[in-house]
């Protein structure tokens, strides 16, 4: 019985085997979707990792690399207030001058104020506050002279800096006499049409206001406007006094340079500090000659019976040939050059000649000034000085006098710093000069004029600098630029605002550092870093770098997305069966 039933099992099992081998063969659908399941799940998996790591691929590029490679390539710039700087040239700049008027007559005075006003009342830069300088009746009665009514109405109503008085006299000759305080007299017939003249070209000075500021008003013949060929003053001056003998062999030249120099250029500048500081240096250079020397002799009536000529047109050489001597490079301050030179015996005195053939000196003053670098004095020596050196050549002293040249020399730097005013106005008498220094209200006016200049120079070079800075997208601005812009244009506002509350001093400092901070900011030479390294050359150099990485990465995204729609379209299919 075992060994039957075991039989009969190993056959049935035999027939199990060869029934599902034939199954194979004859193709069962059951068999054949099990193999081809197995067959996509590995290839779907195999599929879905690539697709990971194009997207871990793209993710690295895209989100750590571009933004690693814009942001270490990109150009450093400090943000900057470029709307308010643009906005600085709509506000004009405006100065409130304070003036006093004291006249006896009430009905006149009211008069008087109210043309005064009315003259000024759309003036391009200043605002009047025109006040009443009255005293009592006793105290103008007792007054017998200007200056003890000047006294009286100055000590009732003091004048600070910028500030103006206007006193009547009744005997004064001319209409308005403009003393070297900050008073004018004004006569019982002076009308206001005279006033405003005296007030608008000598006091205020209008006119180089107009020229500073470019107002349509001041035009030339041509229609141009006229505009000022001078830049406004630097912080620093160094005021450097040479005397030059050329023949120190055979003459000695006697003078204390430097106590002159102390006595009268120090005091003159010392009212001018508001605007720069100034430094005065003396020297002597030896053997620096006129390297043309003039030939041409002339025969006069003095004790030498003769003198020789220098040329107009020879001036500017002589400038040159001295330039190369006086020691420039000393410092980095601009410099302006007053020079002594005492011609040799032998070829003195000099003196200069216009292209007419007539003489150019005054009162024998042989001297030039060229605006912006300085002047030259010749120092001739004296009639008895040439004859007694040309007696005995090996004893010859020459003898410089302070009270001739240093007058010359003080003259000269008014030029050269633009104090004279030439304009003249009929029945109107300008005081002479009572001390070294200049008239009070011609430094006020200096600095007020200056003030206005550096003003209206930041606001150009600061305007300029953004309009640069806009347009050119790669140029560096670093803190200490960015800070510098920013400094001048606070500071601009500031000097503005100090200008229209009559506080002269205090515009004035802010200005000059205004002035100092726009140009320290357009001369950076940071700003010059990536000047020649525009976008443009940058996309060049890294196009090639970074396009054969992307160019894989950009046919990428046709893989990605067929398998994602392969694969979220099965998805959907499914769940709509």
């Amino acid at each position: 019985m075992e060994s039957g039933n075991t039989e009969a099992s190993d056959k049935s099992s035999v027939a199990a085997v060869t029934e599902k081998e034939n199954a194979m063969d004859n193709g069962d659908p059951a068999t054949e979707s099990h193999t081809h399941s197995n067959g996509k799940s590995s290839d779907l998996q195999e599929e879905t990792i690539h697709i990971y790591a194009t997207l871990a691929f793209i993710v690295v590029i895209v989100m750590i690399g571009v933004p690693m490679w814009w942001k270490t390539t990109e150009v450093y710039r400090v943000s900057l207030p470029y709307a308010e700087i643009e906005a600085l040239g709509e506000v004009p700049i405006k100065a409130t001058i304070r003036m006093g008027l004291f006249v006896k007559s009430t009905d006149r005075k009211e008069i008087l104020m109210f043309e005064l006003r009315k003259k000024f009342e759309n003036n391009f830069v200043f605002n009047l506050q025109l006040k009443d300088f009255s005293i009592d009746v006793e105290t103008a009665q007792s007054a017998k002279t200007p200056a003890a009514l000047e006294t009286a109405v100055l000590k009732r109503h003091p004048l600070d800096l910028g500030e103006f008085a206007l006193i009547e006299w009744g005997k004064l000759e001319d209409d308005v006499l403009v003393t070297s305080e900050r008073t004018a007299f004004i006569s019982e017939s002076a009308t206001s049409l005279k006033i405003y003249q005296v007030l608008s070209s000598w006091i205020l000075q209008e006119y180089k206001l107009k020229a500073i500021l470019g107002s349509k008003d001041m035009q030339t013949t041509k229609g141009r406007q006229l505009r000022l060929n001078t830049a406004p003053m630097q912080p620093h001056y160094e005021i450097l006094i040479s005397v030059l003998n050329p023949r120190p062999d055979i003459q000695r030249v006697h003078w204390n340079a430097r106590a002159a120099a102390e006595n009268y250029i120090v005091p003159f500048l010392s009212g001018l500090s508001a605007i720069a500081n100034f430094t005065v240096k003396t020297q002597w250079i030896y053997q620096v000659e006129i390297q043309n020397h003039p030939q041409k002799q002339v025969q006069d009536s003095t004790k030498v019976r003769r003198h020789y000529v220098i040329p107009e047109d020879v001036l500017p050489h002589i400038i040159t040939s001295f330039e190369k001597k006086l020691g420039n490079q000393i410092s980095n301050d601009p410099g302006i050059h007053l020079v002594v030179y005492v011609p040799a015996c032998e070829l003195a005195p000099l003196r200069i000649y216009r292209k007419d053939g007539t003489r150019a000196s005054v009162d024998n003053v042989e001297a030039f000034t060229s605006a912006k670098w300085g002047g030259i004095v010749f120092a001739n020596p004296s009639d008895d000085a040439i004859i007694k050196c040309l007696e005995d050549p090996e004893n010859s002293d020459v003898y410089v006098s302070s009270q001739d040249v240093m007058p010359v020399l003080l003259y000269q730097l008014r030029k050269i710093l633009d104090l004279e005013n030439n304009i003249p106005l009929l029945d109107t008498t300008l005081a002479p000069f009572d001390s070294i220094k200049a008239r009070i209200w011609e430094a006020d006016t200096f600095i007020r004029s200056n003030t206005i200049y550096r003003i209206h120079s930041a606001t150009l070079t600061l305007q300029s600098l953004i309009q640069l800075l806009g347009g050119i997208n790669y140029i560096v601005i670093n803190d200490e630029v960015g800070e510098a812009i920013k400094d001048a244009y606070q500071r601009i506002v500031t000097a503005k605002d100090h200008l229209a509350n009559n506080r002269l001093l205090e515009g004035a400092a802010e200005a000059r550092r205004a002035y100092v901070s726009a140009e320290r900011a357009f001369f950076d030479p940071s700003m010059l870093a990536l000047l020649y390294f525009p976008s443009e050359q940058k996309y060049a150099i890294y196009i090639p770098l970074f396009l054969p990485i992307m160019i894989p990465v950009i046919f990428s995204f046709n893989t990605i997305s067929k398998y994602l729609r392969k694969r979220f379209g099965k998805g959907d299919k499914q769940k709509s069966e």
